[in-house]
């Protein structure tokens, strides 16, 4: 498999953040068990997404688009999902299958890159991706996902999307001395990752034109900040970023943070 400059930066990282994840970590399955639903919280909502697209579906297959250690997986397949998953990084790819294995459930998974996947026409009922769109090369990557969906599944991504009146302060020198936007393993981020802006969500738009975007964070996005490592509580922030969009629709275009919902015609 012959990678770019960008593919082998991306590959690189994500071998060495592979390591920091072990087997022996709990895997919560908060969003996806008892009757608890978060449809304001941007990573529950993919869930809540991904089961209604199986409902009414016998063994419907999913591709985790871009897998990671394979926590996400996990959840889909506890869904009822047939799950393969892909990563460019041989070492998520090697995690993903041995916490598989530890749950003792069946998937398969493979080292790819998205804008090439290794997958007949046709073959999934789902997409989901958390996260991933903003490392890839869109227009190749998402020609892949219409390619492999089958007529009238769906593609589901939550990405990170630009704000000029919010990243225009987020890039001022003062504000990175404080908030560094360099590489980091601690704060997940790449080299080349960038958030998605309104060219991107138009080449979604052109390939697939029946899309649904739903928008995040407007004053949770301070939650990082305000709430500790790994609260695992309703976070009130994001229930009153809802209630505002409800409130007064124009306000989401302040959203940093978007659900994007791609249905292939039947």
């Amino acid at each position: 498999m012959s990678l770019t400059e960008r593919q082998k930066r991306e590959q690189s990282y994500y071998n060495q953040f592979a390591e920091m994840f072990t087997l022996n970590e709990n895997i919560d399955f908060s969003p996806i068990l008892g009757k608890e639903r978060r449809p304001w919280n941007s990573y529950w909502y993919i869930y809540q997404l991904a089961e209604e697209a199986a409902a009414g579906k016998v063994s419907p297959k999913l591709l985790d688009f871009g897998s990671g250690p394979g926590e996400n997986a996990l959840r889909f397949a506890k869904l009822g999902y047939e799950v393969e998953g892909f990563d460019i990084s041989e070492k998520n790819i090697e995690a993903a299958s041995g916490l598989f294995e530890k749950y003792e459930i069946s998937g398969n998974f493979k080292v790819s890159v998205a804008e090439k996947l290794d997958y007949a026409d046709e073959t999934f009922d789902t997409i989901a991706g958390i996260d991933i769109l903003h490392h890839v090369d869109i227009p190749l990557s998402i020609k892949e996902c219409r390619r492999v969906l089958k007529p009238g599944g769906v593609a589901i991504f939550r990405e990170p999307l630009d704000v000029p009146l919010w990243d225009k302060i987020r890039g001022l020198k003062l504000v990175t001395i404080f908030f560094s936007k360099s590489v980091s393993f601690e704060k997940h981020i790449t080299e080349d990752e960038r958030k998605l802006n309104q060219e991107d969500i138009r080449v979604l738009t052109e390939e697939f034109p029946d899309i649904k975007i739903d928008k995040f964070l407007i004053f949770s996005r301070f939650d990082p900040y305000l709430r500790k490592n790994h609260d695992s509580t309703p976070s009130l922030l994001e229930k009153f970023d809802a209630f505002l969009m409800r409130l007064i629709p124009g306000i989401a275009n302040l959203g940093g943070a978007m659900v994007i919902t791609l249905k292939k015609e039947k």
